[in-house]
């Protein structure tokens, strides 16, 4: 793969200092497949295709045209080794998501591009076929199809199956971490024991000065920072706040929000945010949820022995789970497993008593997945040759090796192959 790239950079070096550049293909769609037994490649994960690859405003955006299952066999959120009833909760969780997505129409950035869901966290994670071609993925892909066509509804519709990986042993309502949110039955807290995670408790540390460095950051505070208090609530009482008070005055703000602004301001302390696990492993994230507490603490440092005493002022910050803590819980989910429960009860608990109904009225045969959006250049490969079609004209030959889809002033400069002629230069297919 590093090979394979390397000679891509080469190769586009080259082809941008030469005449014969301008001459390329180039158009604003493309369209890129390989035969049923091959698979197309792109970055550091492979997919069954076909891509429709975009010029936008702000550069390339590539879509994946999937099966209803290839999408679902495509989902990594869960390791594939986990308890078959845990694997089938997830799936059903997934499917009751996508469904509810779908119906709910395009994002804006969707309904530009032309895909019905993307493919980060943001939505649901997929990563295309190498999981489920690898190690335990016949697992997944038998949990898809144990659960063909179901998913979970409430008055008709499919349900917000919003999960998370650990909710820190207790879920919440969906209004106590998104403000304004619609209070759903289905969407409360429950207990979430048993959960084998290493992020059901977490906490880190920083002294005065670099705290009060991520909070000017954030924007939520400036100069010194006099008192952190954190108000929690109950079920349906609303989000938890914190309250910052600094030199710059008083600032209120959810948990959820925070949380957002300090994961992005972290980032100017590069290896101390996020911090470190107890077994020396970076956590995930600066702030893992809306769970958590900021305190701020005076501590007496000495030194000389007991000849100087020195007030030095700390922020520690504790929490629990890691995720927005709504619906199920995934650790939860194979906690209940494990301990005998079928995967339906599993659903039911999370979900407020919903179980699993058919839901084929909701669900497409195929879908349009964004796989990427707003990059300059792709590289796509295949090690068999692709069909490229470039604004409705087939590119012929088509051979296997990686093609580079370059964003040039609103087109796409497509570059084929490129194999070493044997004067040293690039030799044209």
């Amino acid at each position: 793969m590093i090979a394979r790239r390397a000679l891509a950079v080469i190769v586009f070096v080259l082809l941008m200092a030469s005449p014969a550049m301008a001459a390329r293909p180039q158009g604003t769609v493309v369209e890129v497949s390989v035969p049923d037994n091959a698979y197309l490649e792109m970055g550091d994960r492979r997919y069954s295709g076909p891509f429709r690859v975009t010029a936008e405003s702000d550069g390339v955006a590539v879509v994946e045209v999937a099966s209803l299952d290839a999408y679902l066999e495509g989902i990594r959120e869960v390791p594939f080794s986990w308890h078959e009833d845990a694997l089938a909760a997830q799936v059903v969780a997934a499917r009751t998501y996508l469904a509810w997505t779908l119906l709910g129409g395009r994002s804006e950035t969707g309904s530009r591009i032309g895909y019905d869901i993307c493919a980060t966290a943001a939505c649901q994670v997929y990563a295309g076929v190498d999981a489920v071609l690898g190690e335990d993925g016949d697992r997944w892909r038998e949990a898809v199809s144990r659960t063909t066509g179901e998913i979970l509804v409430h008055e008709g519709e499919p349900a917000r199956a919003f999960y998370s990986s650990t909710t820190g042993l207790r879920t919440r309502n969906i209004e106590d971490i998104w403000p304004g949110s619609e209070p759903a039955p289905y969407l409360v807290g429950v207990p979430s024991p048993g959960e084998d995670s290493p992020f059901v408790t977490w906490s880190w540390e920083l002294p005065g000065y670099q705290m009060e460095q991520v909070l000017r950051e954030a924007d939520v505070a400036d100069g010194d920072v006099h008192s952190i208090a954190t108000r929690t609530t109950e079920d349906g009482q609303g989000p938890w706040m914190i309250d910052i008070v600094s030199d710059s005055g008083t600032v209120s703000m959810d948990t959820w929000a925070l949380r957002s602004q300090i994961n992005e301001a972290a980032a100017i302390l590069p290896g101390l945010l996020p911090a470190k696990r107890p077994d020396g492993v970076d956590y995930p994230n600066t702030i893992l949820s809306p769970e958590f507490t900021i305190r701020r603490e005076v501590r007496v440092s000495r030194i000389g022995g007991d000849a100087l005493a020195i007030a030095v002022p700390y922020f520690v910050v504790e929490g629990a789970g890691w995720g927005h803590l709504i619906g199920m819980s995934q650790y939860g989910a194979q906690a209940m497993a494990e301990a005998g429960s079928a995967y339906p009860d599993i659903l039911a608990h999370y979900y407020g008593g919903l179980t699993p109904v058919p839901g084929d009225q909701f669900l497409p045969e195929q879908l349009a997945v964004g796989l990427a959006v707003g990059e300059r250049s792709v590289g796509i490969s295949s090690d068999l040759p692709l069909q490229v079609t470039v604004d409705g004209a087939d590119l012929a030959p088509a051979p296997a090796g990686v093609w580079t889809f370059l964003w040039v002033d609103g087109v796409i400069q497509v570059m084929p192959p490129v194999r070493i002629a044997p004067w040293g230069g690039p030799d044209e297919f």
